[in-house]
């Protein structure tokens, strides 16, 4: 074999060559980094408009942010100022709202609800479905439907309820809410209207029949009074005839008392002491019913020395005493006039005179209550005579005309009180007489004491 011949190369032409790749290499360097500038700057423009627009949205958002926190802000003011008690429910039925006056119409801290089931906190009434979860539940509000409440504490409110479904933008059920009006004032002023109709009606048939009869009467104890004059002392029919002027004499002084409830009372108002009126009060009555009140003891305050105005009361003199000898006598009479008659009075601060009298009385910004109490010791009333105790004729004693405390009831009315009997006394009978008075301008903190 032949040898193979040697392959020279040139030195020149190599390095052209190199020259030559390293100049493609670098222009080809040359475009990716010029390609890379092109996109950082695009980036870079694209990065700009993007921080702008989101600096526009940003903007956007912390306006509508602001708007929203002042919309829930003025909403929450509104349910925070509403007269109507108000609750909000989550999905789940857990509270989310409590305004004050659903505080204060269910006794509840307005912030111990919050978080709490509505179960656990809002008791169920009649109707049962009348409530934000069940509207939540099936999807069906209700509007203005009444219900009865029974509290722990054994209030019983008389309330309309109307409920909303609360949605998202989808339409998709988020909560629910309920709002209560207590109409417990309201049905009470509607019975106390209709029984006041009722006895208007009877008054004026009573005083119509009272006049008819009234004129015979005198006729019959007339000619009684004659036929008794011309008998002679030791005949047997003295006694008959006596009998007769006597029924008709009783008679006669039911019909007077019969047109004496009947009669509008005007009611002449002037400012009396307390404890000076109540004191001639029980000396008047032991003057004058001295076969009631020979043998019972009265208890009165003293008279104070100095001339205090919180035991100032405007009331007509006349027409509260007529209240005070009712009650004195049925004391009286139950104790068989032997026992002991206790009066008291007291002006309570605003906030205990609406917590024990606000269902009787409507008490103004500037009222509080007036209480005058008569107790006697004696075997209390029957507890078949509670519900009829100030109806006119209904009487437990024989003899009695049914009247003295529809008197009573109708001249407190009058006075734009009240007359109650506390059925918590288990010892005797307790009377509690209730006269609205204004607070004195000059002591504000009559209104917040406890």
């Amino acid at each position: 074999m032949g040898e193979k011949p040697e392959i020279t190369t040139n030195p020149v032409l190599e390095k052209t060559a190199n020259l030559a790749d390293f100049a493609d290499s670098y222009a080809s360097f040359n475009r990716i980094v010029n390609s890379l500038q092109r996109k950082y700057i695009e980036l870079k423009e694209e990065f700009s408009s993007q921080q702008d627009k989101l600096v526009d949205a940003n903007k956007r958002l912390v306006e509508l942010s602001a708007r929203n926190l002042a919309a829930t802000e003025f909403l929450d003011g509104i349910l925070q100022a509403m007269a109507a008690g108000g609750v909000a429910i989550d999905r789940e039925g857990r509270i989310t709202q409590f305004n004050p006056a659903a505080s204060l119409m269910l006794g509840i801290p307005a912030r111990e609800p919050l978080g709490c089931h509505y179960r656990d906190i809002i008791p169920p009434g009649e109707p049962v479905e009348a409530n934000a979860l069940r509207a939540l539940e099936t999807g069906c509000p209700i509007e203005s439907v009444e219900k009865i409440w029974n509290l722990a504490d054994g209030t019983r409110l008389v309330i309309s309820v109307s409920t909303a479904i609360m949605t998202d933008d989808s339409g998709a059920a988020i909560g629910a809410v309920e709002v209560f009006h207590d109409l417990t004032k309201i049905k009470k002023m509607e019975l106390e209207i209709t029984r006041l109709n009722t006895l208007a009606a009877l008054g004026e048939m009573a005083a119509a029949v009272a006049h008819q009869v009234r004129n015979p009467l005198s006729g019959i104890l007339g000619y009684g009074s004659l036929l008794k004059r011309d008998m002679e002392e030791d005949d047997p029919r003295q006694k008959l005839v006596t009998r007769i002027c006597e029924g008709v004499e009783t008679l006669n002084k039911t019909v007077t008392t019969l047109l004496d409830y009947t009669r509008h009372e005007e009611i002449r108002r002037r400012a009396i002491h307390s404890d000076e009126f109540l004191n001639e009060a029980v000396r008047q009555f032991r003057r004058d019913h001295q076969d009631l009140a020979a043998s019972m003891d009265f208890v009165c305050p003293e008279p104070e020395r100095d001339r205090r105005t919180d035991n100032v009361v405007f009331i007509d003199p006349v027409l509260f005493r007529q209240v005070l000898f009712n009650l004195f006598c049925n004391s009286c009479e139950a104790c068989d006039g032997r026992g002991q008659v206790t009066v008291s009075y007291r002006r309570l601060p605003r906030q205990a005179a609406t917590a024990l009298y606000a269902s009787r009385l409507l008490l103004g910004l500037d009222e509080t209550v007036f209480e005058v109490v008569v107790t006697d010791n004696g075997p209390g009333v029957s507890p078949q005579a509670l519900d009829s105790l100030f109806a006119p004729f209904f009487t437990t004693r024989e003899g009695g005309n049914g009247l003295g405390l529809a008197m009573a009831w109708k001249i407190m009315k009058a006075h734009g009180g009240d007359i109650a009997l506390d059925r918590a006394c288990d010892d005797g009978a307790r009377f509690v007489l209730l006269i609205p008075v204004r607070i004195n301008p000059t002591d504000r903190s009559d209104a917040y004491k406890d």
